[in-house]
């Protein structure tokens, strides 16, 4: 069983605060999963890289998820109307962000903050930059479990992570 705590706080007009607490349990509910690639020391690769290239257009690489995906979740989603949506829906309802950008890690950044990340897909590309924007720094210390790891004949390595319940 899992437990959401969803907090408010009130500040009435006479100096008075209080805060609610909503405790809402459930069974399974949705999941929330970012796809991203980057090069081997980290970094996000560039736009004009081909490898890059291709992991955004054939069908193994981002558009196979995003066709798996029942939403998209786009840059400035509201992170709470996401904790009460997730919620609400069961396991077959997965939310994706697509982190592929310098703009779409402010979107990684968000879910990190609130735990929100239940799976990483990550596209390991056989090159390294020495410097540029490292794409998984901004995740909490989590356990992660390893379900599935795929490489192609390019020399790319899919991974598939799954937060770990221990």
């Amino acid at each position: 069983m899992q437990v959401s705590v969803l907090g408010f706080v009130r500040a009435s007009v006479r100096n008075r605060v209080s805060f609610t607490l909503f405790f809402i349990t459930g069974g399974s509910m949705a999941k929330v999963q970012i796809i991203t690639a980057m090069t081997l020391d980290g970094f996000l690769p560039g736009e004009d890289e081909e490898l890059f290239k291709w992991v955004k257009t054939d069908k193994r690489g981002f558009p196979f998820w995003r066709g798996r995906s029942t939403f998209m979740l786009p840059i400035g989603y509201p992170m709470l109307d996401l904790i009460c949506e997730k919620d609400e829906k069961d396991a077959s309802c997965i939310y994706t962000a697509e982190i592929s950008d310098k703009e779409s890690l402010e979107l990684l950044h968000s879910l990190s903050i609130y735990h929100l990340i239940d799976e990483i897909v990550v596209y390991i590309l056989p090159l390294t930059y020495g410097k540029g924007s490292a794409v998984l720094r901004q995740l909490p210390a989590t356990r992660w479990r390893l379900h599935e790891s795929t490489i192609t004949r390019n020399g790319i390595c899919r991974l598939v992570y799954c937060k770990s319940s221990r």
